[in-house]
């Protein structure tokens, strides 16, 4: 991959139109680019034959893009990634990052830890009834099974000849006392949030984290289409669809959708 074959993400967002069939010719249009391209292929291969992550193949060319965009405006570009699972996204970064000579730095929030659903199958039935909050953490697939992450991640980044230690690593919740402190003053040309998916959680973290995003920059918020128009692609969940509505509010404009990623700029304070 280089500079060339990264498709402008300014002409992206110009011709983009939020309609069923420009929403699924633009997700056929990034599927067939990450595929052609031999570096982000090879890149999604290795997360789908290892089960390293999630998403679509699309968001991989929609992530170059969007990459090239940002060290273009900016410079140098620093990216957040909340809710982090075993390294799909930060080591997409950090590839795009060598390939296209770009400084960006890298940084990941989350536990690096399993969330393990409860096994006992009739308490779960019954609790699943009662707990709204339950309720809302199996629908929104906030369980994970209990793995060592750390490793995971490292052995991911070094299948590609990079280093997971190179990371700005903030492990622990997005809402945690701690972390937000070690974040007060922090700013992110790109933000990602793929984090807790009940409605509070991506509430909170939309609020939080799109504070910390200068004029120009950008949030990406996952698994947030269940409203878009389409059929090609899954939309993710109610709750996310439901919180990202806020962002207009924070001063975020909605300038490009890819399959359940919608991306929303920074147009005001």
């Amino acid at each position: 991959m280089n500079a060339s074959t990264v498709i402008p993400f300014d002409q992206l967002v110009a011709a983009y139109e939020n309609t069923a069939a420009h929403n699924d010719a633009l997700h056929a249009r990034l599927t067939a680019a990450t595929w052609a391209d031999p570096l982000l292929a090879a890149h999604r291969r290795h997360v789908e034959e290892n089960k390293l992550g999630f998403g679509d193949p699309a968001f991989h060319a929609m992530w170059a893009s969007l990459l090239a965009a940002a060290a273009k405006r900016f410079g140098s570009v620093r990216a957040l990634e909340i809710g982090v699972f075993k390294g799909q996204v930060i080591s997409l970064w950090s590839l795009l990052a060598r390939e296209l000579a770009l400084d960006v730095e890298v940084s990941a929030l989350g536990p690096l830890a399993g969330q393990p659903a409860p096994t006992l199958k009739l308490l779960n039935k019954i609790r699943y009834r009662l707990d709204r909050r339950f309720r809302e953490q199996i629908d929104n697939a906030n369980f994970y099974a209990n793995e060592d992450y750390p490793a995971i991640l490292a052995a991911h980044f070094a299948h590609h000849g990079l280093n997971f230690d190179a990371v700005r690593v903030y492990r622990g919740f997005s809402n945690a006392p701690d972390i937000l402190r070690d974040l007060n003053k922090a700013e992110f040309h790109i933000v990602y949030v793929d984090g807790d998916h009940s409605y509070d959680g991506a509430l909170a973290d939309f609020k939080t984290f799109s504070a910390k995003i200068p004029l120009g920059g950008w949030l990406v918020a996952d698994d947030a289409g269940g409203d878009l128009p389409g059929t090609t692609f899954w939309k993710g969940h109610e709750a996310v669809t439901r919180a990202v509505q806020i962002m207009p509010s924070l001063g975020f404009k909605n300038v490009l959708n890819v399959g359940h990623n919608r991306i929303f700029e920074r147009v005001s304070a």
